[in-house]
Formats: structure tokens, sequence, C-alpha cells
């Protein structure tokens, strides 16, 4: 079931998309898939994959979207299917697509301040180097400019134990009153894109009152979702 709902749902996407080869591409991210990774599942060479996702070819046809998506869904299964149970949690809603970055699980529990020194992260309300069991990146603007207040409420319930990545942040109020309306407590809010000095004040009480640990970083997109990825792996020494 969690495969068939993640399949039809991504398929959907792609094939709904005035721009299908960008949301190829993202979805290809979110699964840390390389073009000749999916290419090699498809049958075809990388180049073909570019070529949709540049835009340089017509649009692809459903059965072709959804032979991607299979590849993705098989390339992860073999790592272990973390991607695929991590997004079962979040693809009940198809507002909720546009919102999401990466996702990830870790395969044993991290301590917050590995994931805070892995994608350069400022504390700036702390309660304690807790344990996290996976990450969510979330563009903020697209949250909060095209999802309902019913969905938002279900995707910050779906992420406890986690470490929830803002993106594009302003000052950082409307992400921590849209989580304390939820009622639910992320181990952790990062807010990408301000420095903790420009932090607003009232997200700050929030996280204060609701005890939620929240941080900042400045760090660029593309290297925090590839530092937390990483994460997802298990490294050298590592626990088993």
């Amino acid at each position: 079931m969690p495969r068939s709902l993640v399949l039809k749902r991504i398929v959907g996407d792609i094939a709904a998309s005035e721009h299908p080869g960008k949301v190829m591409r993202k979805w290809r991210k979110v699964f840390h898939a390389s073009q000749v990774e999916v290419a090699r599942r498809m049958g075809v060479s990388p180049s073909v994959i570019s070529e949709y996702e540049t835009g340089k070819t017509k649009a692809p046809r459903v059965d072709t979207v959804r032979k991607f998506v299979e590849a993705l869904i098989e390339i992860d299964e073999e790592r272990g299917g973390n991607i695929v149970s991590a997004l079962e949690n979040v693809l009940f809603s198809e507002e909720l697509l546009v919102t999401l970055i990466g996702i990830g699980e870790f395969p044993y529990p991290r301590k917050l301040e590995e994931v805070y020194e892995a994608i350069e992260a400022e504390p700036v309300v702390h309660h304690g180097n807790v344990d996290v069991f996976g990450y969510t990146v979330i563009d903020s603007v697209k949250t909060i400019l095209e999802v309902p207040a019913r969905s938002l409420i279900r995707v910050y319930g779906e992420c406890p134990n986690r470490v929830l990545v803002f993106t594009r942040i302003d000052r950082g109020r409307s992400p921590m009153v849209a989580i304390k309306a939820a009622g639910v407590k992320p181990s952790a809010v990062v807010l990408h894109g301000i420095d903790k000095s420009e932090v607003d004040d009232i997200g700050i009480k929030i996280a204060e009152v609701e005890g939620i640990n929240l941080a900042t970083t400045t760090e660029s997109i593309s290297k925090i979702s590839k530092r937390l990825k990483e994460l997802t792996e298990v490294q050298p020494g590592d626990r088993g």
C-alpha cells in the first residue's frame, strides 16, 4: 500500500504540472538518485532524463512518467526504503506536494547537535540535545500561500521527533505560529536564510513556551540537502 500510494501521488504530481520536467527533477532530488541511476533502471540513456528535466523534449507520456517514478522507488527500496516510508506520512494531500523539498529517516536516532553541526545551524532556543529520527525540508512560502490550514495541521502532526527545516524565511513568525496552532512539537525547527539575530520575537517566545528547539542556518539549500542525506546513511564507525 505505501509503495502504491507514493507511486500514484508522484505520477499525478508530475503529469498534472505545466512543467513536468522540473517536477521530475525535484522528485529525483528528493530520492537522492542520479540521472545515470534512473536511466539505467528505465533502460534509456542519461541524456534522455536530462532532456526531459530541462524541457528540451516534449512532455513525457504518462507511462514514461510511471516508469520514471518506479525507478526512483526501486532505487530507494534497494537502499532500505526510507524515503518511501517517510513519504507515506506526507503524501495524504495533493496540496502538500508543492511544499516538499527533502525528506529522510536516520538509520538510528541522531543527536540534535549532530544535525545542527551538519547544516551549520546556530541555536536560538535550546531545550537539550535530544534524539531526532529524521528530517523534513519544507518551502515555507509555498506552504503559507498554497496549503490550506487543515493540511498544515496534518503535516506538522506527522513530524514529531524530527527536524523541520523551513526555507525562504523572512523572520520566522509564520511557521512557528502555524506549529503552535497545530498543537504539535517537532524536536527542532530550523529557519533557513536568516541569522539568529533576525528571528522574530514572537517566534522565539513560542519556541520557549512550547519547548521546541529553534535554530537558524544560512547555508545553501543544496549543501543542507546533501549533508542531511549523508546523515541517513550509516557511516563507517556508526552504530549498526
